[in-house]
């Protein structure tokens, strides 16, 4: 009777143990992350509706895990704004007035899920959903106020900040960086073409000093139809800066010619971008983007500044009180930013 009531007893144990024996053991590289950004603005303009508002800019949550150095997975799912109106015209370029619904602002849709193998030192092969190399892997880092606003190349839709396919990475030394990737074209947001038409990119990043960087990318993206007047998508950005702890400066140069596929469409700019730390939890930031956007009948340039401060009160909290101008809309505006990142 003694035996049974002992075997009783350890049972409980023995099958948590026969449990937990059945759960891979992770490393030290395994790990959840994720991000929310939000803030409120206040409009200068009284011409411009809502003038103020509460709004919520992005949340991510991510899962990475690797084994043994040589093979890793990251899958990360981003809530933010997917769906997009797009205005009418008639044949005189006249806008139509619409009244439409799009739905939720803030739809969760897969960001990232990448299989990485390091095949040695020098060599890496990357597949699944993968982040661009045109300007989410390093530029959006270097600027590192995106729970303040996006870079150029994403605030102005010259690409997509993911897509489905594959990239391969040789990294020469510390010095010298070179990508080349084939994905679908379309995003993380649709299906590939009927044409089965990709993209194809090439990235260099090189380091001459410690801390200055140059970087180079080119991409050609096949139309995804035919036709005399459709031509496949050119993209070109070139980037140089330097930055430490305390003080960063960084320029960007991006193009993109026939930008809908159709011969004249073109969009161009320049974007300079700095900070510098005045104590660890105070930084000055500053930005000016210039836009220049060629169609068929007219030309458009948009100016945007962004002036501000950001402080950070406790650590892995970041808030962020600047001044905005957007020449698009004649919108200078107040903005308080906050971030969490884990």
């Amino acid at each position: 009777m003694k035996k049974i009531l002992w075997l009783l007893l350890l049972l409980p144990f023995t099958l948590k143990a026969q449990n937990s024996s059945q759960i891979i053991s992770k490393s030290d590289t395994s790990y959840l992350f994720g991000q929310i950004f939000s803030d409120f603005y206040f409009g200068l303009n009284d011409n411009f509706k809502p003038q103020s508002a509460f709004t919520f800019k992005q949340g991510i949550i991510g899962y990475k895990h690797t084994f043994k150095n040589k093979v890793s997975g990251l899958i990360m799912l981003d809530v933010t704004r997917t769906t997009h109106f797009k205005s009418m015209g008639d044949t005189s370029n006249n806008i139509i007035p619409v009244d439409y619904f799009e739905g939720s602002k803030y739809t969760a849709y897969l960001k990232m899920a990448e299989i990485k193998w390091n095949i040695n030192k020098h060599f890496v092969l990357r597949f699944g959903q993968l982040l661009n190399t045109q300007y989410l892997t390093f530029q959006d880092r270097f600027w590192g106020f995106r729970y303040v606003d996006v870079t150029f190349q994403e605030k102005y839709r010259f690409g997509m900040p993911a897509d489905f396919g594959v990239q391969a990475d040789y990294q020469l030394d510390e010095k010298l960086l070179l990508q080349v990737s084939v994905v679908n074209g379309e995003g993380p947001f649709r299906y590939q073409d009927m044409l089965s038409r990709f993209l194809y990119a090439g990235n260099v990043q090189y380091s001459p000093v410690k801390h200055f960087t140059l970087k180079l990318y080119m991409g050609l993206e096949s139309a995804p139809d035919t036709g005399v007047y459709v031509k496949s998508r050119k993209i070109a950005s070139f980037f140089t800066g330097y930055k430490n702890k305390v003080f960063g400066i960084g320029s960007e140069a991006n193009y993109v010619k026939d930008y809908t596929y159709e011969a004249g469409i073109d969009k161009y700019g320049f974007s300079v971008y700095g900070f510098i730390a005045v104590s660890p939890k105070f930084v000055v930031l500053a930005r000016y983007d210039y836009l220049h956007q060629e169609f068929s009948t007219k030309d458009i340039i948009n100016n945007y500044y962004i002036i501000g401060t950001q402080y950070e009160p406790v650590r892995f909290l970041l808030t962020s009180l600047n001044f905005r101008y957007y020449s698009k809309n004649d919108f200078p505006a107040i903005y308080l930013n906050v971030g969490f990142k884990f």
